[in-house]
């Protein structure tokens, strides 16, 4: 790789990493890495950049043929749970890429993530492709492609270590430091600067220690940001009106930040979302031991019972209802109970998906052999 296209790579890092937020698409189809074979394991992910230039990064010295799948750009977790990575679209992206034609196999490893939105029976039956769900890292690939497809606790495991803390500080903290900087500088130009800074400041704190905090966390976290703030404001010489600023944009700021703190954290469940009080249940009678539930759970929530084929749901609190176990299990064994003891049916789960709001109304399109017979 020349310096040149390293220093590239690394912009396009920075930038995306930056702004994640927003969708950074690249072309979909078949990209060959290192020298596959007919036997050489596929794999498929989401057309989104970051991902695919990662994943290719991670397997270097590795011959796999990948596929790239059609998700309007987003990362797999986003895109799967939106609505926009799908059943439809990877047996779309397997029928149209050509794999087939390379491969003496009907095998395709799919990022874990990717199983909130992409039922593996399904895809099956509408393409004879069989389904596994590989690591949850990019960076595990090739231990998990070495071991015959075997997955450590480590792999499935999703952990939110100090390093994603300040890469998920640095998503919020760009836009919103810009943002609020550049319409501060409209009116009070002297003013742009500080507040960003205190944007990029209570970004970091947000990563770092809101889920951490007891009781009302957003105004603890806002009135420690407004001492601060109120106290070099002070300390400057400000006048009035910057002292009132100092106090309440660190409120604002905070709201604004952990607005889909959820959706950007997996250390608890959607809190903000439609379903807050859900709590996953199992069926007993239903579980016939396919373990597809232990597979997937990003949270470690299933334990396996070998002797009875069972599972049993050991650690229940940890469960962040992404819906992943409800979507996978083939004998719908498992289902979502809301507050008031109702039952939300593993259909419901299958059909729709998340949208920016948190409400689950995103309805994923009948396959089109259905849609032609409705």
């Amino acid at each position: 790789m020349s310096a040149l296209s390293a220093l590239g790579g690394l912009v396009r890092d920075v930038l995306q990493t930056a702004f994640r937020l927003a969708p950074w698409p690249t072309a979909t189809g078949l990209r060959v890495v290192g020298s596959p074979g007919p036997d050489s394991p596929v794999l498929l992910t989401a057309n989104y950049d970051f991902t695919v230039r990662h994943v290719i990064r991670a397997l270097r010295g590795c011959d796999v043929w990948l596929v790239v799948a059609p998700a309007k750009g987003i990362n797999v977790w986003c895109a799967a749970g939106a609505g926009h990575l799908t059943t439809h679209q990877v047996v779309t992206a397997l029928k149209t890429s050509g794999v087939a034609d390379r491969v003496n196999h009907r095998d395709v490893i799919l990022p874990q993530l990717a199983a909130t939105g992409v039922e593996g029976l399904q895809v099956f039956r509408r393409a004879r492709w069989r389904v596994r769900f590989g690591p949850v890292r990019a960076a595990d690939i090739p231990d998990y492609l070495a071991t015959g497809g075997v997955k450590s606790d480590a792999m499935r495991r999703v952990e939110f270590g100090l390093r994603d803390r300040l890469e998920m500080a640095a998503v919020w903290a760009a836009p919103v430091s810009l943002l609020v900087g550049g319409l501060t500088w409209v009116f009070r130009p002297v003013w742009a600067l500080p507040l960003a800074l205190l944007a990029t400041i209570l970004a970091v704190a947000v990563f770092l220690v809101y889920d951490q905090l007891p009781g009302p966390r957003q105004l603890l976290l806002g009135a420690g940001g407004a001492l601060a703030s109120v106290a070099v404001v002070a300390v400057a010489g400000g006048g009035l009106p910057a002292l009132a600023a100092a106090l309440l944009a660190p409120f604002a700021l905070v709201a604004l930040l952990t607005f889909d703190y959820a959706g950007s954290t997996p250390t608890e469940g959607s809190g903000g979302f439609d379903g807050q009080d859900w709590k996953i249940r199992l069926d007993p009678e239903r579980c016939e031991g396919v373990y597809s539930c232990f597979e997937v759970c990003p949270e470690a929530v299933y334990e396996k019972h070998e002797g009875s084929r069972r599972v049993e749901l050991a650690h229940d609190e940890r469960c962040v209802r992404c819906g992943a176990c409800v979507v996978q299990c083939p004998k719908d064994a498992l289902f979502f109970e809301d507050g008031q003891g109702g039952r939300i049916e593993p259909a419901t789960i299958r059909q729709f998906k998340l949208n920016l709001a948190g409400k689950r109304t995103v309805a994923v399109p009948p396959p089109p052999e259905e849609q032609k017979s409705a």
